[in-house]
């Protein structure tokens, strides 16, 4: 069973057998030496009488996990934190046991859950067989034994899930792991042994590809001598040769060139070898590559090898792929011009003498007569780059040195012309830009820079998850530090949000197919989209926060009727401007009111919910929750006041839930959850529906500071005194014979429908 050759015993027989030890009553017999201890325990002065209190069982609790299985009483630790009222009942209850010195059965009859293991070797989420963590951790004594020692032998084309740098490999055998950790002798045993080493992992990763990765050239040539298949390419059509290319290992891709590697193999991105070593700047392997009559071909995005190597600021790729002879000389010309480009703004590389110096040859290429004049065409000044004009002379140029603020807008106007608005590397060095603004406290340049890269991805279709976090952030910082904010900037970006909100729940329910059964990526894709799918609903909270804030703070203005002296505003007044950005804004809100977290909670929810994550890079400073002002605008803007999560929950039970769920600060909080609280009973939240728990606001609101405001609301029309008595009695309905307008109200007050 050890070494994975021997059937586990079935649940049934496993449960027979701890059954028959636990759960038959045995009489103890203690002996005398209980007498002992008593007569020498006779002498010790009696301890003072304990009295305990509410406080020592709030105390008790604290520390306790929430979910951990309930005793007897099938109550969780969860409920005896948050209702505190039971705590006055729980400290009485000890107290009569420890004074009538005997406790009830209640207090020390257990139970136990039996949870099955398997037999493999789990932890951490890792899953795999004694042989396989063998050879992973390089224990090339166990894997020996374990091979030539069990009879029948263990199985060596089993799969485990394992972990390297972090990442969580599927579908690994033994082989993959020793050569994937560079054990060189577990993996001449393992191949003695017959193991395939062509078995691919989920994502169809070989051992010799884990080889290449690692630069293990020892063990890339074993197993090529024995057999391994240089041309297997992963899930992405990603070859061997590739990701040693891409590592830089010289002598490994050396060999496979050697070994026959299709040098122009292109993976599913459209990219070679020779892409990916440009982009990493490996010169050397580069020249490899070329010696291999590799070809500058373009990937899905367009670009060539000389592109990628510009784009990413790797100057002797560029200089060895621009001397060519496939390469023409406007080719050359716009390569140094992206690299001048990105030297301006490259987040990693930055270096305005690099940038001058490319910026400059560039331009002298252009205007060296030898080969003929080739004048550039600039594009349209872009309003986001201070409308920036591309320089066309030489003159224009030399004018650039020494001005920081002039190479930087002209690197980025002339990545916007060389890339193309479709490229997805584009936006990187305009949000690097908009950065650095932003750290000079010159947040109307950063927002504008910003503002365009949202644009960019908007319009490729790329995900914004982290671009709508940096406006929450950045508007947050505004305002703690007292900088105006333009309602206008938080409008566009609301609207953005809401847009990408749409988009997430489409590719959640429609992610892409994969037609690789065994890779797994319509999981992964939809897992993945589920959580940036959440992580911009938790950035739409903090927007509408943020909204809200100015919303409330903006003065009204009263119309000024007209006078001789006076005439009427135009329809362009700034008081129109106003209100017309403050409908917008609502609007985007509006189109907010369906977006739910997995658990079913609205922005609602999570506005009155004091356990709301925030986060902590200036969003803290001014989005805290519950939030009154949220509340209050998410409820004007269309968001149903009794809409319930996957618990039967509103946000009125959340609100009052988390409250006592959370003891830290209350009477800091309790003008805030007082707030919410009247804002959603002036919407008509109900305070008596219930939710799976069997629970209501009332009940949820008692010894709390709500419990009044919530009791003064407790006035039952007639159609929630029926639901109520229908719920009472257990009584169900046909979904086809009531409604459709009143399933959500019976439900809300725990009435259930037929099957």
């Amino acid at each position: 069973m050890v070494s994975g050759t021997g059937p586990a015993p079935n649940q049934a027989d496993t449960v027979a057998f701890w059954r028959g030890l636990w759960s038959e009553p045995i009489n103890h017999s203690e002996g005398p030496w209980t007498e002992v201890v008593a007569s020498q325990c006779a002498s010790i002065t009696p301890m003072d009488p304990v009295i305990i209190t509410p406080d020592d069982v709030a105390e008790a609790v604290r520390g306790a996990p929430n979910w951990k299985s309930p005793g007897l009483d099938g109550l969780h630790h969860y409920w005896l934190k948050g209702f505190v009222v039971c705590h006055t009942v729980l400290a009485r209850q000890f107290q009569e046991a420890l004074n009538q010195k005997s406790l009830p059965s209640l207090f020390t009859t257990g139970i136990t859950h039996l949870v099955p293991k398997d037999q493999d070797v789990c932890s951490d989420g890792v899953k795999c067989t004694p042989l396989i963590a063998a050879a992973r951790h390089g224990r090339e004594a166990a894997v020996r034994i374990l091979l030539e020692k069990f009879r029948p032998p263990v199985r060596l084309e089993t799969e485990g899930t394992v972990k390297f740098d972090e990442y969580v490999i599927e579908g690994a055998t033994a082989l993959w792991c020793a050569a994937g950790a560079g054990h060189l002798g577990i993996v001449k045993r393992l191949v003695r042994a017959k193991a395939n080493v062509n078995h691919a992992t989920k994502t169809l990763s070989t051992p010799l590809r884990a080889a290449c990765f690692d630069g293990r050239l020892d063990i890339v040539k074993y197993l090529v001598r024995h057999g391994a298949d240089v041309h297997k390419a992963n899930k992405y059509n990603n070859t061997c040769l590739m990701i040693a290319a891409y590592k830089g290992h010289l002598d490994v891709v050396q060999f496979l060139l050697d070994s026959g590697a299709r040098v122009d193999e292109r993976a599913l991105c459209g990219a070679t070898a020779l892409h990916f070593a440009a982009e990493c700047g490996h010169g050397s392997v580069v020249c490899a590559l070329i010696a291999h009559n590799a070809k500058i071909l373009t990937n899905e995005n367009g670009m060539t090898p000389l592109q990628c190597a510009a784009e990413r600021a790797r100057a002797s790729v560029v200089e060895i792929l621009a001397a060519r002879p496939e390469v023409t000389r406007a080719q050359a010309i716009e390569a140094y011009e992206l690299l001048g480009a990105s030297f301006a703004n490259d987040k990693e590389y930055y270096c305005l003498r690099m940038a001058y110096q490319y910026l400059h040859r560039a331009m002298t290429m252009r205007y060296d007569t030898r080969y003929g004049l080739l004048l550039k065409k600039p594009a349209d000044p872009i309003p986001a780059y201070d409308n920036w004009r591309e320089s066309t002379t030489i003159e224009e140029v030399e004018r650039l040195h020494g001005n920081a603020h002039a190479l930087h807008m002209e690197g980025l106007a002339v990545r916007e012309r060389v890339l193309g608005r479709t490229c997805p590397d584009l936006p990187h060095p305009v949000v690097f830009r908009g950065a650095v603004f932003a750290d000079e406290a010159r947040f109307d340049r950063c927002l504008a820079l910003w503002r365009h890269a949202l644009q960019l991805r908007h319009h490729n279709k790329v995900s914004v998850v982290k671009d709508l976090l940096r406006f929450a952030q950045v508007f947050s910082q505004m305002i703690h530090i007292g900088i105006e904010l333009p309602l206008s900037q938080v409008c566009f970006v609301l609207e953005a949000c809401a847009e990408e909100l749409k988009r997430g729940q489409m590719r959640i329910e429609k992610p892409q197919i994969n037609h690789d059964p065994e890779a797994l990526m319509s999981v992964a894709l939809a897992v993945c989209a589920q959580e940036e799918y959440e992580s911009n609903v938790r950035t739409a909270l903090y927007l509408v926060a943020v909204a809200a804030r100015l919303l409330d703070a903006a003065p009204a203005t009263p119309a000024t009727p007209a006078t001789h002296d006076s005439p009427a505003a135009p329809a362009t007044s700034a008081t129109d401007a106003g209100e017309e950005t403050s409908s917008a804004v609502r609007r985007a809100v509006f189109r907010l009111r369906h977006a739910r977290l997995r658990t079913g909670q609205t922005l609602l929810h999570l506005a009155a919910d004091r356990r709301t994550p925030v986060d902590d890079f200036h969003t803290s400073d001014v989005c805290q929750f519950p939030c009154m002002r949220t509340t209050r605008l998410l409820l004007e803007c269309g968001l149903e006041v009794d809409a319930a999560d996957d618990m039967r929950r509103t946000a009125l039970h959340v609100a009052l839930i988390s409250f006592q769920l959370v003891p830290d600060e209350r009477e800091q909080w309790s003008e805030a959850l007082c707030g919410v609280v009247c804002e959603l009973l002036a919407r008509g939240a109900h305070v008596d529906a219930v939710d799976a728990d069997g629970i209501t606001p009332l009940l949820a609101s008692i010894a709390g500071p709500a419990e009044s405001l919530v009791r003064s609301a407790l006035n039952p029309r007639l159609s929630c005194l029926a639901a109520a008595a229908l719920a009472l009695h257990g009584a169900k309905y046909r979904p086809s014979q009531v409604p459709r307008d009143l399933h959500a109200f019976l439900t809300m007050h725990g009435v259930t429908a037929m099957h």
